[in-house]
């Protein structure tokens, strides 16, 4: 492989590897309309969602931040919170998509804004992992993505040339966090769109050979 190429492509998880159930999981916990709503916002829509993911809080007292943010909801709160199973859900399509990155000679790594709790509660939507090279969850590391920090972890930990990089997730401000480490980005719409840009890029990149970083799909 031409060094000027990208050598390397990184991947969020959620939302791009596993799909986000969050209003399906609410249902099947009997929750719907104004209820699955106010559920939602007290909770998965609050900013103290980031805690999950920043793993620097006790899970009882992240709990208790979202009754407090709707004390009214609070048996539904905690009702919801008992057992996050079916919060993501396996995408099919991710390992063949993996492997045939992989198979093109690239390094497939992961960056991802993940909670211990999912991970244990929703364990098949993780089966690609083992086909991985290796990444970050936030939950290992205490960084979030868009923390510049995380990114250069990342980058320090694997190795990495950014501008022989591509970055993958459906979050427009991760992107942006992405760009300013020097990596390529790609922001994930659907499978089927997210799969064809990165095959642009890549394919543009070999042709140019120049290591410069091609228009934003």
């Amino acid at each position: 492989m031409d060094k000027k190429t990208i050598d390397t492509v990184v991947f969020d998880i959620g939302g791009v590897l596993v799909e986000l159930g969050r209003f399906r999981f609410l249902e099947k916990k009997g929750f719907t309309g104004e209820k699955a709503n106010r559920v939602m916002y007290a909770s998965m829509r609050s900013p103290d969602w980031v805690q999950m993911d920043l793993n620097n809080l006790p899970v009882e007292e992240i709990l208790e931040r979202f009754i407090r943010n709707d004390p009214e909801m609070e048996a539904e709160i905690r009702h919801m919170f008992a057992d996050l199973n079916g919060i993501v859900e396996r995408r099919e399509s991710s390992l063949p998509w993996l492997r045939r990155v992989k198979e093109s000679g690239r390094r497939i790594l992961y960056l991802s804004n993940y909670s211990h709790k999912i991970m244990r509660e929703c364990p098949d939507a993780l089966y690609f992992l083992p086909e991985m090279d290796g990444g970050l969850f936030s939950c290992d590391v205490h960084m979030v993505k868009p923390d510049p920090a995380f990114y250069q972890l990342l980058i320090d930990k694997y190795q990495l040339d950014p501008a022989r990089c591509v970055f993958i997730d459906d979050l427009e401000t991760n992107l942006e966090g992405a760009r300013a480490a020097g990596m390529h980005t790609i922001l994930f719409e659907n499978p089927a769109q997210a799969e064809a840009a990165l095959d642009r890029l890549l394919k543009e990149t070999e042709e140019t050979g120049d290591g410069s970083l091609s228009p934003q799909a």
